[in-house]
């Protein structure tokens, strides 16, 4: 992802700066990040927003997914499109 990507979107009225902060934190951590440490990361990620009390809306994580879109290859948007369509049950299906 682009180091000023988060520089020229606009955010959700919804969004306070501890969730900018955070965005921001989370994108330039990730920039060097192999793909094989991207899931242990966001997992990190993930257990950071519980103790800090950072909650998304459902409109902020639909805002964070398009962001990231708008950066990605061709491939990279076919990826998180298959990722973020997952219904519970396709999950259980690959168990």
């Amino acid at each position: 992802m682009r180091d000023d990507i988060l520089e020229h979107i606009s955010y959700p009225e919804t969004m306070d700066e501890k969730k900018k902060d955070f965005l921001t934190n989370a994108f330039h951590g990730s920039r060097n990040l192999q793909q094989k440490d991207l899931l242990p990361y966001l997992t990190q990620l993930i257990k950071e927003t519980k103790v800090k009390n950072i909650k998304f809306t459902n409109s902020e994580i639909q805002f964070i997914i398009n962001a990231i879109k708008n950066d990605a290859t061709p491939d990279e948007r076919s990826a998180i499109d298959k990722i973020t369509n997952l219904k519970p049950e396709d999950v259980a299906k690959n168990k």
